[in-house]
């Protein structure tokens, strides 16, 4: 059973009140309040009660309302027939002819079997046109395709040619300052070789005079030896004439004996000694002070007779 048809038959009276409620308005008052409601032409209140049957409800139409829609429907309905024959066409005069043209039956199914010969023909030839002219689209739509991505290529080629053209000037501005650069110190290194090429020199013509110097010497040392006694008698009398004048008439000191005169292959030697040392100590001021060149570095190393230490805090100074 359905719970709501329940419900429905249990309290009748409530649901036909809020029916009554609904379909009441202004149907219900009369357009003249002083005329009794059995005037105003309208059902009475029992025949629109709503009737129940398999769980619908039939609510009865308004009489007067349907009345007056049917009323204004056949108006407008007669309305229209009347323009429709107010505004109807009049009738069409043609002069008659014999239908089927200027041509005979025989003709006509003659051109008809030629037509249908030509059919396949016609047919394959409009296909191949299609196609054609489908291929021709096709390739135009290809062509401009292909001249937008030319267009593109160009104009990317363009911007890196610009942009490998500033790359080249930049290049070309520091491989322009690199070479003013490395041409003053070419020019400063030429210098300095040139500088350490005529020390060279001079040092080897140096060791060549002390060889010489050493081999006369050596020579002379020879012949005194082959002397014999008349050279050391003559170096005996000349050291003892020299004490004599040493001594100091006044006070009776002796004055400082002079020491012989060192052997030249001896001194000869010693030279050859300290020219390594000389030579490192060139080194290193030449490692701290870069910024000088050899030869003045060579002069001062001079001056303060080889001492590295003293050069330094004269450089320094």
């Amino acid at each position: 059973m359905d719970p709501y048809h329940n419900r429905r038959q249990q309290t009748p009276n409530a649901h036909l009140r809020d029916i009554r409620s609904d379909n009441s308005g202004p149907d219900e008052t009369p357009d003249n309040p002083g005329r009794p409601a059995g005037d105003s032409g309208d059902p009475p209140a029992a025949d629109r009660q709503p009737q129940y049957s398999d769980g619908f409800t039939l609510i009865p139409p308004n009489q007067s309302r349907r009345s007056k829609m049917q009323m204004m429907a056949q108006k407008e309905e007669e309305d229209l027939q009347r323009w429709k024959e107010a505004h109807r066409v009049t009738s069409v005069h043609v002069n008659p002819e014999r239908l089927g043209g200027n041509v005979t039956l025989a003709e006509a199914r003659e051109k008809q079997l030629a037509s249908l010969r030509c059919s396949k023909l016609q047919k394959k030839l409009k296909q191949e046109e299609d196609a054609r002219r489908r291929k021709q689209e096709e390739e135009e739509e290809f062509e401009k395709k292909k001249a937008e991505q030319r267009a593109k290529a160009e104009r990317l080629q363009e911007r890196r040619q610009r942009e490998e053209q500033r790359r080249r000037e930049q290049l070309q501005q520091d491989r322009l300052r690199s070479a003013g650069i490395l041409q003053r110190h070419t020019h400063v290194i030429h210098g300095l070789r040139e500088d350490a090429g005529t020390n060279s020199e001079r040092r080897k013509k140096d060791v060549q005079l002390e060889h010489q110097r050493v081999n006369s010497a050596w020579l002379d040392k020879l012949e005194s030896r082959a002397r014999g006694s008349e050279s050391e008698g003559a170096w005996e009398q000349e050291a003892s004439e020299d004490s004599r004048h040493r001594t100091s008439p006044t006070t009776g000191q002796h004055a400082p004996v002079a020491r012989p005169k060192p052997d030249p292959e001896v001194s000869w030697t010693e030279d050859i000694d300290m020219e390594p040392d000389f030579d490192w100590a060139l080194m290193k001021l030449m490692n701290h002070f870069p910024d000088f060149s050899k030869v003045f570095l060579e002069e001062i190393l001079d001056q303060c007779d080889g001492d590295c230490d003293q050069a330094r805090m004269l450089l320094l100074s």
